[in-house]
Parts: C-alpha cells; structure tokens; sequence
C-alpha cells in the first residue's frame, strides 16, 4: 500500500494542550498535552478514521492543502 499525505494543523488550546485537526478528514479531532503527544494522537486517530471509511466503502480523500498564514493589522 502507497503512502498518503494529510495536513494537520495544531493549534494552541490553551495551558499547555495543543489541539490538531485534519481539514481533509473532518472527523479527525483530537489534542494532546503538548505537540508531541498531539502528533502521536493525531497519527491514530487519522489510521482509525480511514479504517472506518474503509469498512463502509467510502472513498478516501485526496490530500488537499492547507496555509496558516499571521497578518498583522493596526490596532
């Protein structure tokens, strides 16, 4: 089996926890309480996703992309 790509964005959540989504998998949510231990979440939770997509016969989404870009505006 090939490999696939996802993106995954990792956000601040607040005293210490990072939060990480996937914007192709809208089900894949999780934190952890620190970027490693997101990294690590992240990683299962995209395997059990696609497993499930898998059993129902659902297609498995192309990798998309995703920027985060900081803007700085006047206060």
């Amino acid at each position: 089996m090939s490999a696939l790509k996802f993106n995954v964005v990792y956000e601040d959540a607040g005293e210490g926890w990072v939060y990480a989504h996937v914007p192709e998998l809208p089900e894949v949510q999780t934190q952890g309480e620190d970027l490693e231990q997101a990294r690590s979440m992240v990683l299962d939770a995209i395997s059990m996703v696609l497993d499930e997509r898998r059993a129902r016969g659902e297609s498995i989404p192309e990798p998309g992309w995703a920027l985060v870009e900081s803007v700085e505006i006047a206060a």
